[in-house]
């Protein structure tokens, strides 16, 4: 009895987290298909991850979530932030104070 149980709950525990691929418009793929999920990210950024892109996938009280994307790495040090797009556009804030906005370098202001 006690073996049983503990096979039937072994077999009912979800994963914390999944990575899914990406296989349409808001269409991902891991153990399971999602569809239509929530994207969650910081407030005041929207996005779309492309097709083959990985995505983390988490359950919530309210259902399964996208929580973000994996990214390759990008060079950047502690601290710096790259925003990019699939297209090629970039912002990256650099810790000198520089921001490098599609390869254009503006330097950082010189305090008083």
């Amino acid at each position: 009895m006690w073996l049983s149980q503990q096979v039937i709950a072994a077999q009912n525990r979800k994963t914390a987290a999944q990575v899914a691929e990406v296989t349409g418009a808001a269409v991902m793929q891991g153990e399971n298909e999602y569809r239509s999920i929530p994207l969650l990210g910081p407030w005041g950024i929207a996005y779309l991850p492309p097709n083959a892109a990985k995505t983390v996938v988490v359950g919530t009280g309210s259902g399964n979530a996208c929580i973000g994307a994996v990214t390759e790495e990008k060079g950047i040090a502690p601290g710096e932030l790259l925003l990019f797009s699939s297209g090629g556009a970039s912002i990256y804030l650099k810790n000198s104070g520089e921001i490098v906005i599609n390869g254009q370098v503006f330097a950082a202001r010189k305090e008083d």
